[in-house]
């Protein structure tokens, strides 16, 4: 299992069920499905800390925001004027690819 992102838009464990949690880590499967578990079920179901997992996160975070802005150079590169609005669409594309 790896720790994707954090978010507070989902508050519902899928692991243990719990409800109105402040927010849920979501967790990519070896089969590449995603499901949102509560920190500590996040923890208990991968073997690893909280620590960790927070670890995790925020390397795939660094990991999106980096393809982002390369993507963003490819693109001034290649001549494309760019608006706040295709900066926006591709960081949005770069951080749907770990929803």
């Amino acid at each position: 299992m790896k720790a994707l992102y954090i978010t507070d838009e989902i508050d519902t464990c899928d692991c243990c069920g719990r409800t109105d949690l402040k927010a849920t880590v979501a967790m990519q499967l070896s089969d590449g499905g995603i499901l949102h578990y509560g920190r500590t079920c996040a923890a208990r179901n991968s073997g690893k800390t909280s620590q960790q997992i927070t670890k995790e996160v925020r390397a795939e975070r660094d990991a999106a925001h980096g393809r982002t802005m390369n993507h963003l150079a490819d693109l001034r590169r290649s001549g494309v004027v760019l608006t706040r609005q295709i900066m926006r669409e591709v960081a949005t594309s770069y951080r749907a690819d770990v929803d």
